[in-house]
């Protein structure tokens, strides 16, 4: 069987790694590996889509520029599965200008979707402060409210005697950044931005900033820049992409922000598997944190995961290691509820 008949047949057959696709497909032309695309269109094979996009985007993005291919794409949407923001980090610098803007919104719309069933669960911290009695407060301080009634040496207590709780919202300052580097089948670009949804309708009344680095860093949203949801799913979406890694920059863009807010509760989210290769070591960075977080990804670099508890640990913040990507968003909403 030659190597065209046995890739329609994998295809055909069943939905294995993309990157069997991507090892069958090599080498073949470009009106090829449309064809196989079509077909994988024709049996709802993503991960054949996906492998054969990274042997020759193009082609795969003018085999979707049709109708069978924005549907296919459209449906998966709409039942919130991530390979369509995961394809489209993969083919959106190959589509066109008609198509790229109606992919973007089909995965910024599995974005929102999967952030606001997150962000639902989470429940915002909560402070109580002292204040006056009026009615209608039902939260008292019972140590301060007998300490009055003792001190006036009266029988009755008087409303003036009574302390009660106000509840405030605890305010917070936080900068999320992000390592989007390596990111090959579009993975870890839609888990950045499914977190960076989740951290924006968590904190929409409080300050935040989001960086993402990769070779270098990019400011995607500064501390008190006001951004809708939406638009700011778009800039992570449309932000560039690169293979290495620089803990150290995403550091320092996300100190930066973080030092305009003059308050206490300030703290940095780092997202990384800490295995840095470009920038040098990040450990004299962590000057900017009064807290920083360290979320680890998976990684075959043993030396990386200790780097992250490193940085959590002389920044006097918690360390979380993923299994999956999957488990990221989760695990922010904790850390943010917590904060």
């Amino acid at each position: 069987m030659d190597k065209g008949r046995l890739l329609e047949a994998e295809i055909v057959s069943g939905k294995r790694n993309p990157s069997v696709y991507s090892s069958l497909s090599e080498g073949m032309s470009y009106y090829e590996i449309k064809k196989q695309t079509e077909l994988a269109v024709d049996v709802d094979n993503m991960p054949a889509i996906q492998g054969l996009a990274i042997s020759n985007k193009f082609a795969v993005a003018e085999a979707l520029n049709s109708k069978k291919g924005y549907t296919l794409i459209s449906r998966r949407a709409s039942k919130g599965d991530s390979s369509a923001p995961e394809l489209f980090f993969m083919l959106r610098s190959a589509l066109d200008d008609r198509m790229r803007p109606v992919f973007r919104r089909l995965a910024r719309k599995v974005i929102l979707t999967t952030a606001f069933g997150v962000t639902s669960q989470g429940i915002r911290g909560e402070v109580f402060e002292q204040t006056e009695y009026e009615p209608g407060l039902d939260e008292f301080d019972i140590d301060e409210t007998l300490e009055r009634f003792l001190e006036n040496r009266s029988r009755i207590l008087n409303t003036e005697d009574i302390v009660s709780l106000e509840r405030k919202e605890k305010q917070k300052t936080a900068v999320l950044m992000f390592d989007t580097s390596g990111s090959l089948y579009g993975e870890r670009f839609t888990t950045a931005a499914l977190t960076v949804a989740v951290m924006a309708y968590n904190l929409a009344r409080d300050n935040f900033s989001v960086v993402v680095f990769n070779t270098k860093a990019y400011t995607i949203k500064r501390i008190k820049e006001r951004v809708k949801t939406d638009e700011l799913v778009n800039r992570i979406l449309e932000s560039d992409s690169a293979g290495y890694t620089n803990i150290s920059e995403g550091l320092k863009y996300g100190g930066i922000e973080l030092e305009k807010i003059k308050k206490r509760n300030k703290f940095g989210v780092l997202v990384t598997d800490g295995a840095f290769n470009r920038g040098g070591d990040p450990r004299p960075y962590l000057k900017y944190f009064p807290k920083l977080h360290v979320l680890a990804l998976p990684s075959k670099q043993d030396w990386g995961r200790r780097v992250c508890k490193d940085l959590a640990r002389l920044g006097r913040g918690k360390f979380s290691e993923v299994n999956s990507y999957k488990q990221i968003p989760r695990i922010l909403m904790r850390l943010l509820r917590e904060a």
